[in-house]
């Protein structure tokens, strides 16, 4: 009897490591992560590769990045670090269909958002610094993801209308009031936080092709930056006289 509870017990913890997945990544809920987020069917963490150290390799194992992981960097869940997450998961299926996102080979156009520029640096380890990162304010609710190897990208955005108008409005109200150093009561703040926790389930319980629009973009060219370009009134300074001149 012994002899079996003694195979039983070196069978459990060398399958306890391949049960428990490479790298995953913790899921449960918490005070900053409610139990409707962690169970949210949207809440389905990526695979990432990445190296081994700064001079290294490539990993020969992968981990997982969920929204959690998320939350706790960005400081809070929020409607646009769900939409983010959501969608940028969206573009990097499309990007690397066999499941797992190599974190070397991707850049990422978002807007100056708070949790748009978190969950994208976050989720693809793009950066600013490494001019794989560009901020376009020019952008709304979408993001643009591009595959550095093949130079494939992806445009994705939110549908029109997704967005409950009653949040819309609060937000832009407490936004307007506070950019003029007006007060926000206590009230107003509660019925926004309501407010904000129903659309950010409405983002994690909606079937994602039914309010993320994803398009693929060929030949999409990535600029890191236009505050810098060729000049371009000096390109025909060498153009020969016709004779009519």
């Amino acid at each position: 009897m012994k002899h079996v509870w003694a195979i039983f017990f070196i069978a459990f913890f060398i399958a306890t490591p391949a049960l428990a997945g490479e790298g995953a990544t913790d899921n449960s809920p918490d005070w900053f992560f409610p139990k409707w987020a962690a169970e949210a069917p949207n809440n389905k963490p990526i695979k990432v590769l990445d190296t081994e150290a700064p001079l290294g390799r490539y990993a020969l194992k992968t981990k997982e990045i969920g929204l959690k992981d998320l939350a706790r960097i960005h400081g809070h869940l929020c409607d646009g670090l769900a939409f983010a997450f959501v969608a940028i998961r969206e573009a990097l299926l499309k990007l690397f269909p066999n499941g797992v996102v190599d974190r070397t080979d991707i850049r990422v156009v978002t807007r100056n958002s708070p949790c748009f520029v978190d969950a994208a640096t976050l989720m693809t380890r793009a950066r600013i610094n490494f001019m794989t990162v560009r901020v376009d304010n020019s952008l709304g609710w979408e993001f643009i993801v591009q595959k550095i190897s093949t130079g494939e990208a992806y445009r994705v955005r939110l549908k029109s209308g997704f967005i409950p108008r009653d949040f819309e409005e609060i937000e832009k109200e407490i936004r307007a009031r506070r950019k003029k150093g007006l007060p926000v009561s206590a009230k107003e703040i509660d019925h926004y936080e309501e407010l904000l926790s129903a659309f950010i389930r409405k983002l994690l319980y909606t079937p994602p092709e039914w309010f993320i629009i994803v398009e693929r973009l060929p030949h999409y060219e990535f600029r890191f930056l236009d505050l810098l370009a060729p000049r371009g009134d000096i390109i025909n300074k060498n153009v020969p006289m016709g004779i009519h001149s």
